[in-house]
């Protein structure tokens, strides 16, 4: 337990401080200066203007706690710059006031920010890993597109009205394996969504099957209760043909291995070890290792994995609160990483967002990877 002086006041001290720089700040914007001989208004503006601000944040996982966040962050930088520049004077301060208008650029760069993450979280990308092993594939060969963190809600950048065109890129990949790296739902999914990507999961050509992994939000209630049960998702995916993985590795027919874990968040920790999962080690089957979160990398290899793949971070999502959040926690935010000479890690942007169309890093994406069996060369 941290001292009450850094758990209560500190934080309370630093929240007036910015309101005083805010203000200060406000005091200065063009458009007060035209009331400046009314002192009533002049002084009071600034305050009907912060508390404004104050309004549209007050929702922590509302999209205006962002755009809040952005304008703080610009108003802090930019004083700073102009305190340093004041001490040096000459041409760099007379540019410094031509680009800060007064004040105003924060405003502008806040809103081009806004505009600039919205159109980021709102483009579907298809992105490709082409891989190799050693290890025999049905006809040499493996394609597996990943989804995950769907995050479905009409706010964010994922919702059923979108299924044509998730539809339409998943179809190009033409999987053999459909893999769902969890938080395919989370506990603000309307049933009309939850019922709707369930019906298009079913719908995937994926000849060699359709696994899932749960997520730290698919049925853990971190904010409200879901419209939907875990009886409600079992029933759903199992008319899907999507089949349920929780600390269970299989073997398909053509030889792949699919293992998929139990989340790390969801269960408090208390899951299988990955050696527990693969007990007998590293085999010649090719091993495709689900974790919903980018975590224990060395185990999962060092038990057999050949490729893991994760998502949960959403790579960050937004910049630099993800990075810097997820970075803590997980071993990798967002692509690939090699974590022995046989194995890789890929770790998902996210098919969707979470809580808002709103994206600044990483990537909105499914994930298609081409797996080729390597021949060996005699020497």
């Amino acid at each position: 337990m941290y001292h009450p002086f850094f758990q209560f006041v500190l934080p309370r001290l630093g929240q007036a401080a910015l309101d005083i720089l805010l203000y200060l700040n406000f005091l200065q914007l063009p458009p007060l200066q035209l009331v400046a001989q009314w002192p009533v208004l002049y002084y009071g503006l600034p305050l009907v203007l912060m508390a404004l601000l104050a309004y549209i944040s007050r929702d922590p996982l509302g999209l205006g706690i962002v755009f809040v966040g952005h304008l703080v962050t610009f108003y802090c930088i930019g004083t700073g710059i102009g305190l340093v520049l004041r001490r040096v004077g000459g041409a760099s301060l007379t540019v410094w006031h031509i680009f800060w208008l007064g004040g105003i650029a924060p405003w502008l760069l806040t809103g081009f920010i806004m505009w600039w993450g919205r159109r980021r979280a709102l483009r579907l990308c298809t992105t490709k890993y082409n891989l190799t092993t050693q290890k025999a594939l049905p006809n040499g060969q493996l394609r597996i597109v990943q989804i995950s963190d769907v995050h479905p809600r009409a706010c964010a950048a994922m919702d059923r009205t979108r299924i044509p065109e998730l539809r339409e890129k998943v179809a190009a990949c033409q999987p053999d394996l459909l893999v769902l790296t969890g938080d395919i739902f989370d506990e603000y999914t309307e049933k009309e969504d939850f019922d709707a990507f369930c019906q298009f999961f079913g719908e995937i050509d994926a000849p060699l099957g359709k696994y899932y992994v749960l997520g730290n939000h698919d049925l853990f209630h971190h904010w409200r209760e879901p419209s939907f049960g875990r009886a409600d998702l079992e029933c759903a995916f199992a008319a899907a043909g999507v089949r349920i993985l929780e600390d269970t590795a299989i073997t398909l027919s053509c030889g792949v291995r699919i293992v998929g874990r139990k989340d790390y968040l969801y269960t408090n920790g208390s899951r299988f070890t990955a050696a527990q999962l693969m007990p007998t080690g590293p085999d010649d089957r090719y091993t495709v290792w689900l974790d919903h979160e980018p975590r224990d990398f060395k185990n999962a290899a060092a038990a057999g994995a050949d490729l893991i793949l994760s998502g949960h971070t959403h790579g960050g999502q937004v910049w630099p609160a993800g990075a810097v959040g997820m970075a803590a926690k997980n071993e990798r935010n967002y692509g690939r990483k090699h974590i022995t000479d046989r194995c890789d890690a890929i770790v998902s942007g996210g098919t969707g967002t979470w809580g808002y169309k709103f994206r600044t890093q990483g990537r909105t994406e499914i994930v298609c990877i081409t797996i080729t069996t390597e021949k060996e060369t005699s020497q």
